[in-house]
């Protein structure tokens, strides 16, 4: 008997991978750009970028010390707070640094999102089959041991799960109360 049920179980559980699998190596190949091309554009221009950051730093660094060398030390006053402060500007302002993940559009976002919760979704169907596949065998197993009862109450809990476990434990206390009493 032990066996049986653990050969459904696995067969029910097998059954429920096969249905409800993650098809994630079909859809990994979606996440990869479509051309090498475009992912080097991508990098020459961060390449590009990050040389534009670095000529403007050292364009400030020489700014900086320009007036250093020609300002006189004012007496009293620590060496280290005779430092000039750059003026506000377009050259001084430091560019917008770039958020992780916004080089794909919003649609592409929206589909990957999409795609998380088709998943939950699906973990949580699998769960219920699971479930489902327990309670008509624990019904099973029962009618099985007491040697009464009706073989109807496994498909309805295999259909409808724990209102049929519910119905089931009714009828079997139903059942208990008249013997109890004669």
């Amino acid at each position: 008997m032990k066996s049986l049920s653990w050969k459904l179980c696995l067969m029910a559980g097998i059954s429920c991978l096969a249905l409800f699998g993650n098809p994630a190596p079909a859809r990994a190949s979606e996440d990869v750009p479509a051309a090498p091309d475009e992912r080097l554009e991508r990098l020459e221009q961060r390449i590009n970028t990050l040389a534009d950051r670095q000529e403007l730093a050292l364009r400030r660094f020489e700014a900086a010390l320009a007036p250093r060398e020609q300002m006189a030390p004012q007496p009293g006053a620590p060496p280290e707070r005779q430092t000039l402060m750059p003026a506000p500007g377009p050259e001084t302002t430091r560019p917008a640094v770039p958020v992780a993940g916004a080089d794909q559009p919003l649609a592409a976002r929206l589909v990957q999102d999409i795609h998380k919760v088709g998943d939950l979704v699906r973990l949580m169907i699998l769960g219920c089959i699971l479930f489902n596949v327990l309670l008509a065998i624990w019904i099973f197993m029962d009618i099985r041991k007491r040697g009464e009862g009706s073989g109807i109450f496994v498909v309805l809990a295999l259909v409808a799960g724990v209102p049929a476990a519910i119905i089931y434990s009714l009828v079997r206390i139903g059942d208990r109360i008249p013997a109890g009493g004669k």
